[in-house]
């Protein structure tokens, strides 16, 4: 069965994959061939690319299609390396590596003004959010967590 992703299925958007999504994988690496995939993937609204275990993500400034239940669900349990890069692989294997090694996780998110830090710190609250059940102190810990953005955006702890 195919997963519907809005009008995309999740196999349409593996399809259309564009340049390398590991640039540890390029053939060449220099700043000339990091520049160009970053560019053609940016080009096709591969906003997320990866270097190893760090996912680096480019601002699109508009609005893309890629943030969606289906995904989320599509991406739920997955290892990092079985779906297209996206920030909701990072959020799961550091929630999968908090379950399993019973250790707190830290995802640190960088980046100038307006790079998109405040929003990136939302999709992986609402997708551990979205992972992590339900339940009276699961709601809570939920809320804690989600209401707990203004601070850290506040405070400037990203």
């Amino acid at each position: 069965s195919t997963q519907s992703t809005g009008h995309k299925t999740i196999m349409d958007m593996l399809k259309r994959e564009k340049g390398v999504g590991d640039m540890v994988l390029l053939e060449e690496i220099s700043e000339t061939s990091l520049y160009k995939n970053i560019l053609e993937r940016y080009n096709a609204d591969h906003i997320y690319t990866y270097i190893g275990p760090v996912v680096v993500s480019i601002n699109p400034y508009k609005k893309i299609d890629i943030f969606t239940s289906q995904l989320q669900q599509a991406y739920r349990g997955r290892y990092y390396y079985e779906m297209p890069p996206h920030i909701y692989a990072l959020a799961d294997d550091s929630y999968r590596s908090m379950l399993q090694y019973k250790m707190n996780q830290c995802i640190i998110i960088s980046g100038e003004s307006g790079a998109g830090k405040t929003e990136a710190s939302k999709i992986i609250m609402q997708y551990v959010s979205f992972v992590s059940g339900s339940g009276k102190d699961i709601n809570r810990v939920k809320d804690q967590l989600l209401s707990s953005n203004p601070i850290l955006e506040g405070c400037s702890y990203y």
